[in-house]
């Protein structure tokens, strides 16, 4: 079951009756603002254009210039937006800008991505291309599933958390809010990764991770706690 929380006002069909689609625009526009943009190129969104700095590459969109149109592309009738930035941070903060500005933020499943029926997958969220969301997990708003991330059955991801690409998360493992998994990480099942924590490329994590931790390596050993 997908979280959409676009206005109807950004909704449109086509006259052959095909699926609604719905007019977006992305904020970001570095290199994984392209992966997004790539995901939605799958959906059916039609994006507007991109907001943010001045793209530093190629973008498979128009660059409509920095964050100060938003209030004018909300008032021309494009109400959803799509945070296409990787650090969980800055991607909550980004996110609460748009929900005040009146921005829905929708989540973005990509067509080759595998989602279980009974799954939750929350607002905001990115589900990227070949990555599997098994049966009763739950993602959280603003996460993001990467490129071949694999998520089995009833886990729970956090709002905000980053599933590196080609991460793998066994059964009944829950991943804290904005925690990030690095590329290549595995997490055995009914584990517990907290809040905020950091978790190196390439570790296995197979015991609790504290909140706020950095952990590295096989097994997976804590080498920094945030005050």
């Amino acid at each position: 079951m997908f979280s959409n929380t676009a206005s109807k006002s950004s909704r449109r069909r086509s006259d052959q009756g095909h699926p609604a689609v719905t007019e977006a625009i992305v904020l970001g526009t570095g290199g994984h603002a392209r992966s997004c943009l790539d995901v939605l190129a799958t959906t059916n969104f039609v994006v507007r254009g991109c907001v943010g700095d001045p793209p530093g590459g190629p973008l498979q969109a128009d660059y409509l210039g920095d964050d100060d149109l938003l209030p004018a592309l909300l008032a021309s009738g494009t109400t959803a937006a799509f945070v296409a930035v990787g650090d969980n941070r800055v991607r909550q903060r980004l996110t609460g800008q748009l929900h005040a500005l009146g921005f829905g933020t929708p989540a973005a499943v990509s067509g080759r991505a595998i989602v279980s029926p009974t799954a939750r997958i929350e607002a905001g969220t990115f589900v990227m291309h070949g990555a599997t969301v098994g049966p009763y997990s739950v993602v959280g708003a603003g996460a993001i599933i990467n490129t071949n991330a694999s998520i089995d059955h009833d886990c729970t991801v956090g709002a905000f958390a980053h599933l590196g690409p080609g991460s793998t998360l066994a059964g009944t493992v829950e991943i804290g809010q904005g925690a990030f998994l690095g590329v290549g990480t595995s997490v055995i099942p009914e584990t517990i990764v907290g809040a905020w924590c950091t978790v190196g490329a390439g570790s296995t994590v197979i015991g609790n991770v504290p909140e706020g931790t950095t952990v590295v390596g096989v097994p997976a050993r804590p080498i920094r706690r945030k005050s």
